[in-house]
């Protein structure tokens, strides 16, 4: 097995700060019965800020300072959250304190290798400086500790793991104060120190402890781990630093959004085809938005370009302090081949069909489907765009003949001379047909249908009702 290992020292401030590092920020931790600053931002270091550094003085010193107790819920939340789109890389996940751990060992040749791999990660995740600090090895432990310690590290096979974890600090291994106390005393100060040691001297002195955390680490021993399991639902929120008063300013944490559900897609071989947005303000009702597409996607660029698209017809009671995405109903992805030389116009149809969905509203944007009645105001529906059923019936050479504009209802024509009327006398140019129709459900029609002109050559469809005699118009021809 080869783990890879991901450290993320700077998520107590992540998990706050969404946008960047837009303003000085720290995070704080109770100490000894009083607040000290535990993680800062680049802008707060500059400003003489400092870890171990008590709040009162540091708010002296910078009384700009964006403070947040640390939040390990959060943190929690975010690891989860990370480890759902790592899940599309490996099925093999564990954690560590501020760590994530996967099994790549397996995927290494379905990627094309290690450099491969880690490139379409980091392509992938919107968060590129989180996936700076990582390290494989052939043990978790060791990837774990060389993930903290010597970011960077690729080691494949354990003859090379001894001389990388030789000159580590043996207080990295271990948080057990007795244990280093213990290391202390005897003049050992690295783990090369520990290996160098006859193995039963070693075990006299300082305990089986140590000697099966030096095991599990060289991966001499199993080191069972709990695997962690992605949740059947997609459901993630994100904290906004600053507060988001316009719509357009949305895309940008979104992206990180929607990078999360993608990678919990992918993993799950599946695609999404609703999302609900919610936007959290302060003093109003969160705000909800709907995303549909035509067809299921995991694309995140696309996903964001109609997320881009819907933001312009949003209207925000307050400003946004907190983000969520939810989705209960994703499906299995069914994947099409394509055409030998496609020509991509049916692609393209659909896609501005969504952009105009997304911008316009879903209900603005309809298709029609054929049904199979003669009668024409019952011979079509309104449906989604490019929907297609078993149920809709074909376009028949009837339907053919008639107008694709039809008036919501027929409207009755005036008779002058004993002739129909509309915008002046109409000339009956051709016999379409007779319909006898629609006895079964209650409202039977009886009619004759003519292709007719008006004096300004407008070309009209108009039907006599055999019971009444009187002429009504149904459509207009182009």
């Amino acid at each position: 097995m080869l783990w890879l290992g991901f450290y993320f020292p700077q998520l107590p401030l992540d998990v706050f700060a969404a946008e960047g590092e837009a303003v000085p920020l720290a995070v704080t931790r109770r100490d000894g019965g009083r607040d000290v600053i535990d993680r800062c931002n680049s802008l707060a270091r500059e400003g003489g800020i400092c870890a171990g550094m008590p709040l009162p003085g540091a708010l002296a010193l910078l009384p700009g300072l964006q403070v947040r107790q640390r939040d390990r819920n959060r943190e929690r939340q975010a690891m989860e959250a990370l480890a759902g789109w790592a899940w599309q890389y490996s099925s093999r996940i564990s954690f560590d304190p501020l760590l994530m751990l996967l099994e790549a060992g397996a995927s290494l040749k379905l990627f094309g290798g290690f450099s491969a791999l880690l490139e379409q990660m980091r392509r992938d995740q919107p968060c590129m400086d989180c996936l700076r600090h990582w390290a494989l090895a052939p043990s978790p432990m060791a990837a774990s500790l060389l993930a903290r310690a010597r970011p960077g590290a690729c080691i494949h096979d354990r003859g090379r793991l001894v001389e990388q974890l030789a000159d580590i600090p043996l207080q990295n291994l271990t948080r057990n104060s007795r244990m280093r106390e213990l290391m202390r005393g005897i003049g050992l100060s690295s783990i090369g120190d520990c290996l160098g040691l006859p193995r039963p001297e070693l075990a006299r002195r300082a305990g089986p402890e140590l000697i099966s955390l030096l095991d599990r680490l060289l991966g001499r021993t199993p080191d069972p781990r709990p695997l962690w399991r992605p949740p059947e639902v997609f459901s993630q929120r994100l904290l906004l630093l600053s507060e988001i008063s316009h719509a357009s300013a949305l895309l940008f944490p979104a992206r990180r959004l929607v990078a999360s559900l993608c990678g919990f897609l992918r993993g799950r071989g599946g695609a999404v085809q609703h999302l609900q947005w919610r936007f959290l303000h302060r003093d109003a009702e969160p705000t909800r938005m709907e995303q549909g597409l035509l067809r299921p996607s995991r694309e995140a660029e696309h996903i964001l370009e109609l997320f881009r698209q819907s933001l312009e017809r949003l209207e925000l009671p307050g400003a946004v302090v907190e983000m969520e995405l939810q989705v209960a109903d994703w499906q299995a992805l069914q994947e099409e081949a394509g055409d030998l030389f496609p020509c991509g116009q049916g692609a393209r149809d659909e896609k501005f069909l969504e952009r105009l969905r997304a911008r316009l509203g879903n209900e603005a944007v309809r298709g029609i489907q054929v049904q199979a009645d003669h009668r024409p105001e019952r011979a079509w529906r309104y449906c989604k765009p490019m929907e297609t059923t078993e149920a809709g019936g074909r376009i028949s050479a009837w339907h053919a003949r008639q107008p694709v504009w039809l008036l919501p209802r027929p409207q009755l024509l005036s008779l002058r001379h004993g002739r129909p009327w509309h915008e002046g006398e109409l000339q009956l140019r051709e016999f379409s047909q007779r319909m006898e129709s629609g006895w079964w459900d209650g409202n039977d029609v009886q009619r004759d249908y003519y292709r007719a002109s008006n004096p300004a050559g407008r070309q009209l469809w108009i039907y006599r009702e055999r019971r009444s005699g009187n002429w009504f118009l149904q459509g207009f021809f182009d």
